[in-house]
């Protein structure tokens, strides 16, 4: 009974898409991170309390309620079925200390196309509120992103703006004619070039 408990609540993670959620957000946030918060800070949501790179592939995130800690090693190993090496890779997630999550996964099949990496099992699981925090988390930092994202262009298209409009100005402009002065006519008459 308590195998198939454990099967079951194996299959309610994969059904809440718990992998793909934590794997996205290592793959398209974390990582990247702690560079934003040192190049471009106005891209790291506010509920982004700290955040450190502890070792590569190792990353510290401190919340307004809570500690995450992703791990990510990448191995090669010979399959000696199929006679060649696989990339294969270990994404642990740490909540306040605590291991409540380990996926392996790998790089993905041909029809699998435009993700680098994909969730292929589940070594460990410890259910708990970081589930809901990290799923909340995923939704801030997306829509906070492309929040930026928006202010961005629209400060660009202003700048566009205001270099057309200059432009415009400017060639409204009749051009500027200059007469010589009284004192290089002068010289220049002298020279018996001109008068």
């Amino acid at each position: 009974m308590a195998n198939e408990n454990h099967v079951a609540s194996r299959h309610i993670i994969w059904q809440m898409k718990i992998p793909e959620i934590v794997l996205d957000m290592y793959l398209n946030h974390v990582r990247v991170l702690p560079s934003w918060k040192h190049s471009f800070p106005a891209y790291v949501h506010p509920v982004i309390r700290g955040v450190v790179e502890l070792a590569p592939n190792k990353t510290q995130i401190i919340t307004e309620t809570s500690e995450y800690v992703f791990a990510f090693d990448e191995r090669t190993t010979f399959v000696p079925d199929a006679a060649e090496l696989v990339r294969t890779g270990i994404l642990e997630v740490h909540h306040n200390n605590v291991l409540v999550l380990r996926l392996s996964i790998s790089p993905p099949d041909s029809n699998e196309l435009g993700k680098s990496w994909v969730a292929r099992g589940i070594e460990k699981f410890k259910d708990g509120e970081w589930v809901a925090e990290l799923t909340e988390l995923l939704s801030q930092l997306v829509s906070y992103e492309t929040e930026q994202e928006k202010k961005e262009e629209a400060l660009r298209q202003n700048e566009l703006k205001a270099v057309a409009e200059l432009k415009e100005k400017l060639s409204n402009l009749s051009p500027v004619t200059t007469e010589k002065p009284p004192w290089f006519q002068r010289l220049w008459g002298r020279s018996g070039t001109g008068n």
